[in-house]
């Protein structure tokens, strides 16, 4: 018989990420991540995957291996991760040791010692590497700076902390005031490090082949606040030349890559919707040299569908003569597509779920997926048809008892939209008079989604007599720039089509007891939980995550600087306070009458924490029920990659919360 599934249940998962391919494509090598509960962090080791036999074998298994890249058919390199992964040699100066192994037989060597931290690597051919490395500007105005230009610069560690710049500091990335990503050759046979990319430029995306690296940098200095736009630059290791294609002054740019030897780009202008809610389209280089449209597209190129189950890095778009392959999402789905170079965009992957990661292969692409309402799997994809070829996660599949999403469709002013509906795993249809306590969850974003995938804490919550319903209001990914655009509606047009989703829960589903209602969120989400509680009372408890209060208060301390919320009313909080506080949650906190659960990361720079007290205290102030949770050390996602321990508390706070409020 099978068991309900627990919130510790986590530390059973093997989240698989960072799919690379041979050079023969025969192979696929992946790192798969497990929760350490003992030392409260991941493990993560290397498996490959044989296109010609379709099975998975380990390659190491000290749990310390980082992402790998490809140097020839046979041999990989990798880093080990955390403590071990940069060592230091002289005070200042880190070094990141690489590690090579023989696929076939196994054989670990040390490899080379880079002289930088470096967070991306690919192998350019001669001993040469393309480098993506942090770099740090000398603080010239310190009283004991230290004036020597150094490529690499390891942030000198102080009792105090130094701003001079916007952003000062980044979500999961702590204080980076000074640093950027900045690009270099390193040379193995030489042992020497080249910088290639200018120190004032961050670098956004990045790719390497055939001698080339083509990068996508914004540059910002001191007194000039970092924009969200990108130029594209190209560096020819055989003539050691760099040449600027595009500045930095109107796309913003997520992706780079060469189509047929031909740079190209991934992006948009933002001239109709902003830069937030525009969806990109794919880009090439004319004869004189001007950025062309060859792909027009008003759809997502990425895979926004939210779920707990995914850790490590994707691959975000592959180019190659055919084109640009890259993730989608469409109403809750994400699929594979193709931009071709023919200016068509072409739908590869058909099954329902969403593809995490994927890699071209001979004859076939692989890639990590969730589908039919399980965790991560590899899967195969021949002819639009998908096949599973791992198991790593068949053990909850077998063991435990879970809930299929059914999808629900509903309209709001004649607009069709849709969402999903958990049953509790105990649902019983003949039991027409037992009645069951629902939670209505929203998304981030905003322009994420929500879909019929596998997600740990919806699932954990079903197993414990819940319905959770959800949807795709306004302002989500997976629809046109129109239904994205919700510049000066904020709030509103969400609250309009949640409210009538919950109505059409309750209609299709009688045996959602409507006087035991929970609602809840994160990020985005928490922004609505907040604007909910504060305009209706039909909820009996709410959990709001890594929240929003006030638009006031986020144009002056998040991450994003003021640019979100200026893109966000077209201008920004001197030229219009009052539209600022009519968006914000705060401005009705006064009429909550619903008990709610605060749950904020210390470290949360993308929604800083100020903003979760400042609801709390606006609720205990008015009498209303609260608690705060402030999770020490974690950063904005510490749902979704947080240390295991703080995940599993924090989870444990909120289900105590609805089963509290919500059962009799």
């Amino acid at each position: 018989m099978k068991k309900r599934l627990e919130i510790e249940d986590i530390a059973k998962y093997k989240f698989i990420s960072s799919l690379k391919t041979s050079k023969d494509k025969k192979n696929c090598v992946f790192q798969i991540h497990t929760a350490n509960l003992n030392k409260n962090q991941y493990n993560s080791d290397l498996w490959l995957y044989d296109a010609d036999t379709e099975t998975v074998k380990q390659l190491t298994d000290s749990g310390k291996a980082g992402s790998a890249v490809w140097i020839d058919e046979k041999h990989i390199i990798y880093p080990l991760l955390q403590e071990d992964n940069v060592n230091s040699m002289e005070a200042g100066r880190p070094i990141t040791l690489y590690y090579v192994m023989d696929i076939h037989s196994g054989e670990i060597k040390r490899y080379m010692e880079i002289p930088a931290s470096v967070i991306w690597i690919e192998s350019l051919g001669r001993d040469q590497f393309a480098v993506l490395a942090k770099s740090y500007i000398p603080d010239l105005d310190a009283p004991d700076t230290v004036k020597a230009e150094r490529d690499t610069w390891h942030c000198e560690e102080k009792d105090y902390i130094v701003a001079d710049e916007l952003p000062f500091r980044q979500d999961g990335m702590g204080i980076t005031n000074g640093m950027r990503y900045r690009v270099f050759v390193y040379d193995r046979k030489a042992d020497t490090l080249k910088a290639v990319s200018d120190r004032w430029q961050n670098i956004e995306s990045i790719h390497a082949e055939d001698g080339k690296i083509i990068f996508s940098a914004r540059r910002f200095e001191k007194d000039q606040p970092y924009l969200f736009y990108g130029d594209v630059e190209v560096y020819d290791t055989d003539s050691e030349k760099l040449q600027v294609l595009m500045d930095d002054s109107t796309y913003r740019v997520y992706g780079v890559g060469f189509i047929g030897g031909e740079p190209a780009f991934v992006g948009t202008e933002g001239l109709l919707h902003g830069y937030q809610n525009e969806n990109s389209s794919f880009y090439r280089f004319d004869e004189s040299g001007r950025p062309e449209c060859f792909c027009e597209n008003d759809r997502s190129v990425f895979n926004t569908v939210g779920t707990d189950v995914k850790y490590g890095g994707t691959a975000n778009f592959i180019m190659d003569d055919k084109g640009i392959y890259y993730v989608g999402t469409e109403e809750g789905n994400a699929y594979l597509k193709l931009a071709s170079s023919d200016g068509n965009i072409l739908k590869i992957s058909f099954a329902e779920g969403t593809v995490d990661d994927f890699a071209i292969l001979e004859g076939k692409i692989l890639y990590i997926g969730l589908h039919e309402n399980r965790p991560q799997e590899l899967y195969v994809l021949e002819n639009g048809i998908s096949r599973r070829v791992s198991h790593f996660n068949e053990e909850i599949v077998q063991t435990r008892s879970l809930s299929r999403p059914e999808h629900l469709p509903f309209s709001v002013n004649n607009l069709e939209m849709g969402g999903f509906v958990i049953k509790p795993t105990d649902f019983d249809d003949h039991k027409e008079n037992k009645r069951y306590p629902a939670i209505l969850y929203i998304h981030g974003g905003h322009k994420c989604a929500f879909g019929p995938v596998y997600y740990h804490e919806m699932q954990v919550w079903a197993g414990r007599g819940f319905f959770v319903i959800y949807c795709n209001p306004r302002g989500s990914d997976g629809r046109d720039d129109d239904f994205a655009d919700v510049i000066g509606h904020y709030g509103f047009y969400e609250e309009e089509d949640l409210m009538a989703f919950k109505n059409a829960v309750l209609k299709a589903y009688p045996q959602i007891d409507p006087e035991r209602l929970g609602i809840g969120g994160g990020s985005y989400g928490g922004f609505l939980t907040n604007w909910m509680i504060g305009r209706t009372d039909c909820f009996k408890c709410a959990v709001s995550q890594r929240s929003i209060a006030s638009w006031n208060g986020m144009f002056f301390t998040s991450d994003t600087n003021y640019l979100f919320p200026c893109w966000s009313f077209e201008n920004d909080v001197w030229m219009d306070q009052e539209r600022y506080w009519l968006h914000s949650p705060l401005k009705y906190a006064e009429n909550c009458v619903t008990p709610t659960l605060f749950i904020h990361s210390e470290q949360d720079y993308r929604c800083p924490v100020s903003e979760g007290i400042s609801m709390f205290q606006a609720l205990k102030v008015k009498g209303v029920t609260a608690r705060l949770c402030i999770f020490k050390g974690e950063s904005h996602g510490l749902s979704r990659s947080g240390k295991p321990v703080s995940r599993i508390k924090r989870l444990k706070e909120m289900t105590h919360w609805y089963e509290k409020y919500l059962k009799p």
